[in-house]
């Protein structure tokens, strides 16, 4: 018997939301292997700072907007979503004068003019594309961000070959929110009418206090991410370890977007239909990334190296991140998605200031006197520190969450200490965690088949 038809809606939603993460993660992969071949490690590693300063000060001042965006169009539609552009456009301009210190912190200010336009058109870009999720225009995101990501890696190509060095993976990350924004702007003009609708003071206050609510916890996601990269640019002051810390990330992140995207799709849904699909989105979503993730935590230096001999100095920091964060990372993104479809604003608020102190304590400190290691260590302890709180919010996760984490732990350890081909190691882990996940009776070949078939069915089916 296969999951309950909202459970299945949400996987088929979160498919074209998944892909729309693939989609950037592959093109990024291939982004990123062009500038590092072409224009070195070094520009990797500053390209990376000034993107990270942009994203901050994008982050400063618009953490939370996207889920909030999304809950509060998918609840209130059109008027939501002018009140989002507008807060989106305001918040826009602030982030752009914050880019400047950051960036002459780092004494990359030649740089400053398009690290500010990098954060004015990202901040207005998470109100138009996630106004599509809210919308439930889940395909029209999937394109949107598809052509976004192409323009991005043309874009990058094109500079790489003409020899713009530092310049192409800084224009190429412009043109992503610029293209994505236009098209997103299109594609919601063409199909919703918003002729005589302006945002009035109930839905701007609303989204603003939405926004806000989630906003410790999302600016914790920057902290892990973005931040994290720019205090280890600040403190050590090196290009090439800076830019392995970022790509370890990045990698990171997108294997991440498997569960997560199940559960971004859950949220719009289940705002309109008031039903409880969490506990099945996260056990499918966590079961569908487990193989990956045992995958590439087999083989880190080999991934490393495909993009950048200079860069597998980080194989071991990936390894950590990928083992030991994604499960509770997932479990944190269950409890707070719950928690904004309910309306729950103490247990986003919560979840969001304790993730935001841990960081805070511990981010300097280790990277400090371990460098690239002690930001991974940050990264994972601070995840692992709350999963107390999410289980709490969401209990049923329990049992597939320590289940999924532990085949993850066991066969990554395992597969590691064989003296194997890395290679090799990925493809083991690839046909032996299916097996070790039917037997323990989480997630069976059944389900895995019943999965995969609503996926397909997703992607072929025409509109």
């Amino acid at each position: 018997m296969f999951v309950e038809k909202h459970v299945e809606d949400a996987i088929a939603r979160g498919t074209w939301i998944f892909l729309g993460s693939l989609a950037i993660s592959l093109t990024g992969f291939v982004f990123w292997l062009i500038i590092a071949r072409i224009a070195g490690a070094e520009s990797v590693g500053i390209a990376s700072a000034v993107v990270s300063s942009s994203m901050i000060a994008a982050t400063l001042v618009a953490a939370g907007m996207n889920v909030a965006v999304v809950r509060e169009v998918a609840a209130r539609g059109v008027r939501a979503f002018t009140a989002s552009l507008t807060l989106a456009s305001i918040a826009g301009i602030v982030a752009s004068a914050l880019t400047i210190p950051f960036i002459h912190a780092l004494g990359y200010q030649d740089l400053a003019l398009i690290a500010s336009l990098l954060a004015i058109s990202s901040t207005i870009s998470i109100a138009l594309l996630f106004s599509l999720i809210g919308f439930e225009k889940f395909r029209s995101y999937f394109l949107t961000v598809l052509t976004s990501s192409l323009a991005k890696l043309l874009i990058g190509v094109v500079l790489a070959i003409l020899g713009f060095k530092i310049l192409t993976p800084l224009i190429g990350y412009l043109s992503y929110p610029i293209v994505a924004s236009i098209v997103a702007l299109i594609l919601l003009a063409s199909s919703i009418s918003f002729r005589g609708y302006k945002p009035g003071r109930e839905e701007l206050k609303s989204l603003a206090v939405l926004t806000f609510s989630n906003y410790p916890y999302m600016f914790s996601n920057q902290l892990l991410t973005m931040l994290s990269v720019y205090i280890f640019a600040y403190l050590v002051r090196e290009a090439v370890p800076t830019g392995t810390l970022y790509i370890a990330l990045m990698i990171t992140l997108a294997i991440t977007a498997i569960p997560n995207s199940i559960l971004s799709a859950v949220l719009p849904i289940e705002t309109r239909r008031n039903t409880n699909p969490f506990t099945e989105s996260f056990r499918i979503g966590l079961a569908l990334a487990t193989p990956v993730i045992v995958a590439v935590a087999s083989a880190p230096t080999l991934i490393l190296k495909t993009i950048n001999p200079e860069l597998a100095q980080g194989a071991s920091t990936l390894m950590i991140l990928l083992l030991l964060s994604i499960a509770p990372l997932a479990a944190l993104t269950t409890a707070i998605t719950k928690s904004n479809k309910e309306g729950q604003v103490k247990n986003i608020v919560v979840i969001g200031v304790s993730r935001l102190i841990l960081l805070i304590v511990l981010l300097p400190p280790l990277t400090g006197m371990l460098g690239i290691q002690g930001a991974a260590l940050a990264f994972l302890t601070t995840n692992i520190l709350l999963i107390p709180l999410a289980l709490r919010i969401e209990p049923l996760i329990t049992k597939p969450l320590l289940t999924l984490w532990s085949i993850q732990i066991t066969l990554t350890i395992l597969l590691y200490t064989t003296l194997l081909n890395e290679l090799i190691k990925a493809i083991g882990a690839l046909t032996l965690t299916p097996i070790l996940m039917h037997t323990t009776n989480i997630f069976t070949i059944s389900e895995l088949h019943n999965t995969l078939k609503t996926i397909i069915s997703t992607i072929s089916h025409k509109p």
